[in-house]
């Protein structure tokens, strides 16, 4: 992934990146990619009330340690309260059609972008993926629609350049470049259900195992039978 285009390269050269990780693949390969660029990184973790909170918690710890990166853990319990919500609901099973959190992910990456500032980073990076996109905050639109809030809301200047350096490929094309970059995928989840096991059957699980399937490889994660 080349970093050009749109972006602002003096801000690009600060060569310091706020990554939000989820402990989940995408976000791994996408902050794996500024890792092999030599970016000073800062991992920044949310707890919004998933039900999944404590495994990607430790992963995103585990990711944390094998990348010798600093990590925040940030607590946002508003969204927590929301009702019908599949994702923090702890009974519910989550599919491919009930995943979406109410804005969730301009809540997040704006937590994100005052850390980022504060740190004088010049990058945000996310995790967001290409193909059909269930949920209109992993979108292309909405990437910009951040950087436009950035550019508006914030005093660091050139202004803190968002990126979802995996939005031109899917789920398949990062597994492939995980591959390449060494990413540690034994210590991802990507699993929308609390199971003891990858339930196989959300979304999530679907794209993960047709991903490794299609690379011919095997995927660390073990699956309810």
């Amino acid at each position: 992934m080349a970093i050009k285009g749109e972006l602002d390269m003096k801000a690009i050269n600060r060569k310091i990146a706020v990554c939000t990780v989820s402990g989940g693949l995408d976000s791994a390969v996408a902050f794996a990619i500024l890792a092999d660029k030599d970016y000073k990184l800062h991992f920044i973790f949310f707890d919004w009330g998933q039900k999944t909170l404590e495994k990607e918690r430790k992963c995103a710890k585990a990711l944390a340690k094998h990348y010798n990166v600093d990590l925040k853990i940030v607590e946002i319990p508003f969204l927590k309260s929301l009702p019908d919500v599949s994702l923090t609901a702890k009974e519910t099973l989550t599919t491919e059609i009930n995943e979406y959190v109410p804005n969730r992910n301009a809540i997040l990456e704006s937590q994100a972008v005052a850390y980022a500032e504060s740190l004088k980073a010049g990058i945000i990076c996310v995790g967001s993926t290409g193909g059909d996109h269930i949920c209109p905050d992993n979108s292309p639109k909405f990437i910009k629609a951040m950087q436009a809030l950035i550019n508006q809301g914030t005093m660091l200047k050139p202004p803190i350049q968002i990126i979802a350096p995996l939005m031109d490929t899917d789920k398949i094309g990062a597994v492939k470049l995980g591959i390449k970059l060494k990413v540690p995928f034994e210590l991802t989840w990507s699993c929308h259900n609390n199971t003891d096991k990858a339930c196989g059957k959300c979304s999530n699980c679907l794209a993960r195992l047709e991903a490794f399937k299609v690379n011919n490889i095997s995927d660390p994660t073990k699956y309810q039978k």
